[in-house]
């Protein structure tokens, strides 16, 4: 695929996420200012979009209808926004996009609320296609999501979860979301079953790479280059695989009274040098080059298509990226 075919299709997208932004506005317009106040603002600050044009880029490259097309990247956004709102709550965090998160200003039942009624205008805009087969994707990523979030509530500060469980909690919060907006764009645009099934293969790839290299860039980050304390995963008990990748019995002792430290209010970085010391980034970045392998696996074993070749670039740039 040349240059030029593939500027013009990212012109393409850019156009059709501008009537994402739209959809969003009108759409996320209710009878009640208080929840227009909370959630508009969040819901147009924007963000990368990744889901929605990861979904329209497959829907393009197939042969589907604008409209639809149109609103399943925009409910796939609803959604997103309505796990970030959840997600703010259980980690009680103070900022989302910019905005106050709507606990902190409103407390969380107005917060809860909100993302319940995310999650139910999404739903509303799918069934309006009339597509079964995208409901039931839908119904499959918040199931997946609720369940990786009680996995990783039940794996606070515990040591001894292992790396299977870990790549389980990775998949149901982050994968499976990515690998489903993948599957939306496949069934809006009309794609064969056999290569939806290699889309969803690097959907997941893609899903499970970008969590862990988040998870590496824990570890290389200062507050510098966060703009934000490092170790925050870390001091909330949140046991990512750089960490769990050297847990050995000569060493879980430590690990363990190290952590109780740290839950007490102790500093991180110390021990957060540890792990690095003792290769468990490294351990990290041989299992994203794994994924990212997987990834690329699938989308050569794909017929040619237009996109193709912004797959392969969103997949490089996501897994590789730096601090």
């Amino acid at each position: 695929m040349n240059e030029s075919v593939n500027d013009n299709l990212k012109r393409i997208i850019a156009g059709e996420l501008q009537l994402v932004e739209a959809y969003l506005a009108d759409a996320l317009h209710t009878g009640s200012e208080d929840f227009n106040s909370l959630i508009r603002p969040l819901a147009l600050s924007g963000g990368k979009r990744l889901r929605a044009q990861l979904c329209l880029l497959i829907a393009l490259a197939g042969h589907s209808n604008q409209d639809q097309r149109v609103a399943v990247a925009a409910a796939v956004e609803m959604l997103h926004l309505a796990t970030l709102i959840h997600d703010d709550v259980l980690d009680q965090a103070a900022m989302r996009r910019g905005h106050e998160a709507i606990h902190c200003s409103k407390g969380n039942k107005v917060a809860i609320l909100s993302g319940d009624y995310l999650f139910a205008k999404a739903f509303d805009v799918v069934a309006q296609i009339g597509s079964v087969e995208c409901l039931k994707i839908f119904s499959f990523v918040i199931s997946a999501l609720v369940e990786g979030e009680f996995l990783q509530m039940e794996d606070v500060f515990r040591v001894d979860q292992g790396v299977e469980r870990y790549l389980i909690k990775t998949q149901k919060k982050t994968a499976d979301f990515i690998e489903a907006c993948l599957e939306l764009g496949g069934i809006l645009g009309h794609w064969n079953s056999e290569d939806i099934v290699l889309l969803k293969r690097f959907g997941h790839a893609l899903g499970m790479s970008f969590q862990i290299t988040d998870d590496i860039l824990d570890y290389q980050a200062t507050e510098a280059t966060a703009g934000k304390p490092v170790g925050k995963d870390l001091r909330e008990g949140i046991l990512t695989y750089p960490l769990l990748a050297i847990v050995r019995e000569d060493n879980k002792a430590y690990i363990e009274g190290e952590l109780r430290r740290i839950e007490a209010g102790g500093d991180a970085m110390e021990f957060m040098s540890y792990i690095a010391k003792e290769g468990g980034v490294i351990e990290a970045e041989k299992l994203n080059a794994t994924y990212v392998k997987e990834a690329q696996d699938a989308l050569t074993a794909l017929p040619a298509f237009a996109g193709k070749e912004i797959l392969l670039g969103v997949l490089m740039s996501l897994a590789h990226r730096k601090v």
